[in-house]
């Protein structure tokens, strides 16, 4: 009778979003799928050998091996298989780290160059001579004209409007 009570100990994704977890995990996994190729392997070299000695009535040279080779090609295919699922594995840990470590840290040190910056332009104002100098003439002359228009509107009863005060050389 089987313990139906207990719950299974097996990965969650609570177990691989912990500090570590996926890193824990891949090692597992490599390890196990390692190990599976490393059986296979032995499996598929004493399976060929055996299916080598296997003779068939009217057999020509070497057709048993390759009978044999053949026959055992399948075991071969799924230790590739496996071999390569033990790189990909690795993969999983790659890109957790490139997409949940390594980005936050990335993103927090543009926003802090980025906050640099804004704060040195803010200080420093427009960025040449030829800006500044330009918002301070165009405020002096603004200045004069609003100025002008004050003196004459007390000289006079007529009002003056932007355009006669160029005119008259502001």
């Amino acid at each position: 009778m089987t313990d139906h009570s207990r719950p299974a100990r097996r990965w969650t994704s609570e177990h691989l979003m912990q500090p570590g977890g996926t890193g824990m995990y891949v090692a597992q996994q490599r390890e196990r799928l390692r190990q599976m190729a490393d059986e296979i392997h032995a499996l598929q070299s004493e399976y060929r050998s055996d299916l080598e000695t296997v003779d068939i009535e009217g057999d020509r040279p070497l057709e048993a091996r390759v009978r044999a080779y053949l026959a055992s090609r399948p075991l071969a295919q799924l230790e590739r298989d496996l071999r390569h699922a033990v790189n990909h594995i690795k993969r999983l840990e790659t890109e957790h780290k490139k997409r949940f470590e390594e980005l936050p840290k990335k993103r927090r040190q543009k926003a802090i160059e980025k906050d640099e910056k804004k704060g040195r332009k803010a200080i420093s104002g427009p960025k040449d001579a030829t800006a500044r100098d330009t918002s301070r003439s165009l405020a002096e002359f603004t200045g004069g004209i609003v100025q002008q228009q004050k003196s004459k509107k007390d000289d006079s009863d007529e009002t003056s409007g932007f355009f006669d005060a160029l005119k008259k050389g502001a």
